[in-house]
């Protein structure tokens, strides 16, 4: 009787081969969740820290002087917020934004252990917006930061504040960098998005 095998076919290899595939497919996506939950929980922390601390950062500094009219010694008392500034309030409302976002898509991507790729599309787009927010609230903070520092008295007229609030100048500064290692992070997320996408397709 004629075999129906084809010569040299081993049916259990071909098994075995498909199944090598198909775990060779869906080892990247479980190599790269990993790492993405790793960062959107560091984008949870560094984004809560961040505007926590820019949103309670303000400070209350007595100057003592003479005053040139009279010639007696004077004091006046400032009060700096950051509520004070658009571009800080711009900073807390883009990094409480993101903190949301990145703790409903962390609690996503732990249920969306199959790496459906519609799920990781949506992701990389959302990803890629909260990139554009960060980056747009850290960049006008630093710029409002910069003028704090060292004055714009050319344009507009502003003297330099951080040599008598040097510690609001601090608090400020340190919730800018951490919200820009955030957004870092956000741009690592995305590209990992897109290198599953790619391996999808």
């Amino acid at each position: 009787m004629e075999s129906q095998f084809r010569p040299g076919f081993d049916v259990s290899q071909g098994a075995g081969g498909r199944a090598s595939r198909v775990g060779d497919v869906a080892a990247p996506r479980s190599s790269t969740q990993l790492p993405g939950i790793i960062l959107r929980i560091v984008a949870i922390v560094l984004t809560f820290i961040s505007a926590v601390v820019m949103g309670a950062a303000r400070q209350t500094t007595t100057v003592v002087g003479t005053d040139p009219e009279t010639g007696l010694l004077t004091s006046v008392t400032g009060t700096v917020k950051s509520t004070y500034s658009a571009a800080y309030v711009y900073f807390v409302v883009a990094n409480v934004l993101v903190f949301f976002y990145s703790v409903v898509s962390l609690v996503l991507s732990v249920v969306n252990r199959a790496g459906l790729s519609s799920m990781s599309l949506l992701f990389s787009i959302a990803d890629l917006l909260m990139v554009v927010l960060l980056f747009s609230s850290n960049g006008a903070a630093a710029a409002i930061s910069v003028v704090a520092e060292n004055g714009q008295q050319n344009l507009a007229g502003w003297d330099k504040i951080c040599y008598l609030f040097g510690g609001f100048c601090a608090r400020v500064n340190a919730a800018i960098v951490l919200s820009m290692v955030a957004s870092v992070a956000y741009v690592i997320l995305v590209v990992f998005g897109m290198a599953n996408l790619r391996r999808s397709l």
